[in-house]
């Protein structure tokens, strides 16, 4: 495992404080969305990116990741 340099440390600082002010292509199309079609007509959208971000943490959690670097043809 690498060390956590202080050069690594301010990489990831740098990419941990652009990723939080920036929105991504979820927010994006949420955004669209909602200023084509009004609020609630977007909410089951909005509901599909936030079950799906669920399923994504989940499936990171149960190792998934790990697999699918083990077994790339998955």
């Amino acid at each position: 495992m690498t060390a956590l340099t202080p050069e690594l440390l301010a990489a990831l600082a740098l990419f941990a404080f652009v990723s939080s002010i920036t929105p991504g292509p979820n927010n994006t199309m949420l955004m669209a969305s909602g200023a084509n079609f009004g609020f609630r007509a977007s909410i089951p959208h909005l509901l599909g990116v936030s079950g799906g971000f669920f399923v994504l943490v989940v499936a990171v959690g149960l190792g998934l990741g790990g697999l699918f670097s083990a077994y790339p043809e998955l």
